[in-house]
């Protein structure tokens, strides 16, 4: 009992004001204070007229510094911060678009301190829809068992920068593979994209038909 007079029960009205600053000041720190945070944000296009498209990007994100009270950026999300640039008036060619801090969008009560970079280098062609014969890709392995016995559609729709498209005249399927075992195997195979820029194609997949030789 002595202990507890001597330690905790004296002075106890100053140690209660020295708690009390203590609750105030991690308060303050906390949720008061201010502070600064970096955040990568990706890029966003916007107003791109539908006859163009992205052809290349140098960048694809750009890294925000921001401040604000400290009770903000806690609750900060990554969808909370967008960076859209405008690009309506853009054409064929190659740009240089600035990533302006006026354009950055944060919600309110925090500020945007700067962008780096500050700068994106856009290249814009003209897009082109075209049709393309399809081709079945028939994985090595199972050549000397199945042939492609028929597919649907032959031809298919695709959109993408006008000088790319007008080299291409087929697309082929990725290769035919599963684990066959009957006469006839009938699956759908998606059409093999890599290596071409297409922004849009109709249908993504085909319906191949395999006969057992």
């Amino acid at each position: 009992m002595d202990f507890v007079k001597k330690y905790i029960l004296n002075d106890w009205k100053l140690k209660g004001l020295s708690l009390v600053l203590a609750v105030m000041l991690w308060f303050a720190v906390s949720y008061v204070g201010e502070s600064k945070l970096s955040v990568s944000v990706p890029v966003v296009p916007a107003n791109l007229e539908k006859d163009f498209m992205i052809k290349s990007m140098d960048v694809e994100d750009v890294l925000v510094m921001i401040s604000g009270p400290v009770s903000a950026l806690k609750n900060l999300r990554p969808k909370d911060i967008k960076a859209p640039i405008d690009m309506g008036e853009l054409k064929n060619g190659r740009h240089i678009v600035n990533v302006e801090k006026a354009d950055i969008i944060v919600p309110k009560g925090i500020k945007i301190e700067a962008v780096k970079p500050d700068y994106v280098v856009i290249e814009i062609e003209r897009a082109l829809e075209k049709r393309l014969k399809t081709i079945v890709k028939l994985d090595d392995k199972w050549k000397a068992l199945y042939s492609v016995k028929s597919w649907y559609p032959q031809y298919v729709t695709a959109e993408g920068p006008k000088v790319s498209m007008e080299k291409i005249e087929t697309i082929e399927t990725v290769p035919v593979d599963g684990n066959f075992m009957a006469v006839e195997e009938e699956l759908d195979i998606a059409l093999n994209t890599q290596g071409l820029i297409i922004r849009k194609l109709r249908p993504e997949t085909i319906r191949v038909i395999l006969r057992r030789h």
